[in-house]
C-alpha cells in the first residue's frame, strides 16, 4: 500500500499531456496484448464528469506509459481511455479485462465512430456481482470490432472512500482468455486446496496435542486463507455475490485478523515471552493487537481508513517479527530458522508482485503470482517447523524420560541398597538384642536363662532318643576369698578370663558354656559313646585353668583354680529329670570343694 501511494504521487508529479486518444492495432498474431502502458488518463478531481462531457470538449489527458494503473489513496475520480483499431480483413472479437477484483466502481464506455456510446457497463466492487456481462471474479468487457473499425474504449474508476486499486488491463483473444481463465481457477484451486489441507491437518493436529503454537497456526492460516480468497474476488464471485458492502467491509477485518494470527503464531511458535528481551515482546503485543482497532473504521464501511490506519502498525510487527527471528537465529534457533525462511519466501513474493504493479518489473508469470507461491511455501514450511518442534520436544521428553528413568533406577539401586543395609542392621541388632537377651554382660557366657532353655530341650531330646549327656557345673576356688583380698573389680577380671577360656576350648557346635550365677558355671558337652572321652576333656579344663596362673594368695595352689561336678548320662539311664540331673552335678560339686578343690568328682548314670 505504500508503494501504491508514492507511485501515485510520482504518477501525479510527472503528468504530461496528450492530445489525441492512443491507438492500439489489433490483429489475430498475438493472443494477449497489454493496453495499460499504452492507456491515457484525466483526473476529474470533483468526480462529476460523464462520458458525454468528455467527449464534449477537449481535456487535459495524460500519457501513462507504466505497466498497470496504481493510482493510490485519492478521492479523484480517474478516467482511463485507449483506441483500438482492426487492422485485419475480418471481424475480431476481444476479451476486454480489468486486472482487479476490488475497483470499487469500475465503468466501461465502448464509444464507436467519434461520439456514439455503443456499450456501457456499470460494475465494479461495490455493486453486485450480476452487474458483470462476464461474470468472472475480474470485471471484463467482451468487445467486437468490424473490419478496419477502430473503437475508443473509456473506463471510469472511482472509489467509495479514497483507496484505488491497482488496476492492469488486457485485451484477450476468446480462446487464450478462457484457456488463461481456466489455468488461473486451476492454479488458484491447487493454491487453496494446499492451504486447505495443511490447516485441516493441523487443526486435527491441535485438537489432539492442545499446543498453543499449532492452535495459532491454525488461526493464521484461516484467516490468510479468508483474505486471500476474499482479495482475490473469489469470495464474491461465489459467497455471497449479492453483497458488495459485506465483501468490503470483510476484507480489512480478514486483513487485521490476518496480521493479528501471525503476531500470536509468532510469539508462541518462537517462545518470545522467554527467548527474547521485554521490550521486544511488549512491540510484539502491542502491534499484534493493535491491528485489531483498525477493524473499526471496516465496521463503518470505511474500507479505506482500516488499511492507511494498519499499515504503521503492520509495518512495526513485520519489522519486530523479522527482529526476533534474527536474534533467535544468533542463539542458535531451530524454529527460528524455519521461521525466517518462510518469512523470507512470502515478503519476496509481496515486493515482486508490487514491483510488478508499479512497473518496476515486467509482468510475467513470475511476478504476478509469486505472492501465492511465497505464501503456500511460507505456510508449508512453517508446518514443516512446527512438526520440527515438534519432534525436538518429543526427542527433549524422551532423553529427559530416559535420564529421569536412569536417575530413578539410580535411585531405586541405592535405596535398595540402603534398605538392604539397613534390614541388615535391624537383623544384627535384632541378633545383637536375641544374644543380649541370652548372653551374660560380664563373661559373654551364656546366662542362666539361655541354660535353663537349652538344658530342658536336651533332657527331653535324651528322654526321647536316649542320647547321651555329659553335664559339669564348675566353680572357682575360693573366690569369696579372692574379692575380699584383691576387690571385686580383679574378681570380674577373674571371671571373665575363665569364661574365655573355657569358650576358647569349647570348638564344637554341642558344646555349650554358661554362667550359672556367681563364679559358678555350667557346661553341655555334644559326646559319642563311650562316655570316657568326656572325663579327661573336663580333666582339661580344669588343668586350663590352673595353668593360666592368676595369683591367689588364699588359695592353697596359690593361683587361681576351680573345681568340677560331672554328671554321665548314657543311653541306658534310667528316666531322670533335668532338676535332678542338675542337683547331681552341685552335689558333685560340693564333693569336689570337701575333696580339697581342683579336681573333678564323676557320676555316670
Amino acid at each position: 500500500m505504500c508503494i501504491a501511494l508514492l507511485a501515485s504521487v510520482a504518477l501525479t508529479a510527472t503528468l504530461a499531456q496528450a492530445a489525441s486518444t492512443a491507438i492500439v492495432d489489433v490483429d489475430e498474431s498475438s493472443s494477449e496484448l497489454q493496453l495499460t502502458p499504452r492507456l491515457q488518463i484525466f483526473e476529474d478531481l470533483q468526480g462529476r464528469l460523464k462520458l458525454e462531457d468528455l467527449l464534449a470538449k477537449q481535456s487535459a489527458w495524460t500519457e501513462h506509459h507504466a505497466n498497470a494503473l496504481n493510482l493510490g489513496f485519492s478521492k479523484s475520480t480517474w478516467w482511463a481511455r485507449v483506441a483500438l483499431r482492426n487492422v485485419t480483413g475480418k471481424t475480431l472479437v476481444r476479451i476486454l479485462d480489468s486486472g482487479t477484483a476490488l475497483e470499487d466502481f469500475l465503468d466501461f464506455y465502448v464509444v464507436r465512430k467519434g461520439d456514439i456510446i455503443d456499450q456501457r457497463v456499470i460494475t465494479g466492487d461495490r455493486r453486485p456481482f450480476n452487474t458483470r456481462p462476464v461474470l468472472t471474479r475480474v470485471p471484463s468487457l467482451q468487445i467486437q470490432l468490424a473490419p478496419g473499425e477502430q473503437v475508443d474504449i473509456y473506463i471510469r474508476l472511482a472509489t467509495h472512500d479514497g483507496l484505488h486499486e491497482t488496476v492492469n488491463l488486457i485485451l484477450w483473444q476468446q480462446p487464450a482468455y478462457a484457456t488463461h481463465t481456466q489455468t488461473e481457477t486451476l492454479a488458484f484451486g491447487l493454491y487453496y486446496g494446499a492451504l486447505l489441507t495443511v490447516l485441516l491437518y493441523n487443526l486435527f493436529l491441535y485438537a489432539s496435542t492442545r499446543q498453543r503454537a499449532i492452535g495459532a497456526y491454525v488461526a493464521y492460516v484461516s484467516a490468510f486463507l479468508l483474505w486471500s480468497f476474499t482479495f482475490r474476488g473469489y469470495s464474491f464471485q461465489y459467497l455471497w455475490p449479492g453483497s458488495p458492502v459485506f465483501n468490503n467491509q470483510l476484507l480489512p477485518i480478514a486483513a487485521a485478523a490476518c496480521y493479528c494470527m501471525f503476531g500470536i503464531f509468532v510469539m508462541e511458535y518462537l517462545e518470545t515471552s522467554r527467548n527474547l528481551p521485554g521490550w521486544l515482546h511488549r512491540t510484539l503485543l502491542g502491534s499484534t493487537w493493535g491491528n485489531v482497532l483498525f477493524i473499526t473504521p471496516a465496521l463503518f464501511n470505511v474500507y479505506g481508513m482500516s488499511f492507511a490506519a494498519s499499515i504503521p502498525v503492520g509495518v512495526t510487527l513485520m519489522v519486530a517479527s523479522l527482529t526476533a527471528g534474527f536474534m533467535l537465529i544468533k542463539r542458535g534457533s531451530r524454529p527460528a530458522r524455519y521461521f525466517m525462511i518462510a518469512f523470507t519466501l512470502l515478503a519476496l513474493g509481496v515486493m515482486l508482485y508490487y514491483a510488478q504493479l508499479v512497473g518496476a518489473l515486467p509482468s510475467n508469470v513470475i511476478t504476478e503470482n509469486f505472492l501465492q507461491i511465497g505464501s503456500a511455501l511460507e505456510v508449508l514450511l512453517l508446518a514443516f517447523g512446527l512438526a520440527d518442534q515438534m519432534n525436538t520436544l518429543k526427542s527433549d521428553k524422551l532423553r529427559a524420560e530416559r535420564k529421569a528413568l536412569a536417575v530413578q533406577t539410580v535411585l531405586n539401586d541405592e535405596l535398595e541398597a540402603l534398605v538392604q543395609q539397613r534390614t541388615a542392621a535391624l537383623e544384627a541388632a535384632s541378633q545383637r538384642l536375641a544374644d543380649m537377651a541370652i548372653t551374660d554382660e560380664l563373661t559373654s557366657a551364656y546366662n542362666r536363662r539361655h541354660f535353663n532353655t537349652t538344658f530342658d530341650a536336651e533332657m527331653a531330646r535324651h528322654s526321647r532318643h536316649r542320647l547321651p549327656i555329659a553335664f559339669c557345673i564348675l566353680d572357682i576356688d575360693n573366690f569369696k576369698l579372692y574379692n575380699d583380698t584383691y576387690g571385686h573389680q580383679a574378681g570380674d577380671t577373674v571371671l571373665q578370663q575363665v569364661s574365655s577360656a573355657m569358650r576358647s576350648r569349647l570348638r564344637r557346635s554341642g558344646d555349650i558354656f554358661f554362667r550359672l550365677g556367681g563364679e559358678e558355671f555350667g557346661i553341655l558337652l555334644s559326646v559319642e559313646e563311650p562316655l570316657g572321652k568326656a572325663q579327661p576333656f573336663v580333666e582339661s579344663l580344669r588343668d586350663e585353668i590352673e595353668a593360666m596362673g592368676l595369683l591367689h594368695e588364699g588359695n592353697p595352689y596359690g593361683v587361681v583354680t576351680a573345681s568340677f561336678g560331672l554328671v554321665l548320662l548314657t543311653r541306658d539311664a534310667e528316666e531322670i529329670g533335668g532338676h535332678d540331673v542338675y542337683a547331681l552335678a552341685d552335689k558333685l560339686l560340693y564333693q569336689a570343694k570337701h575333696a580339697g578343690r581342683n579336681c573333678v568328682m564323676v557320676q555316670s548314670l
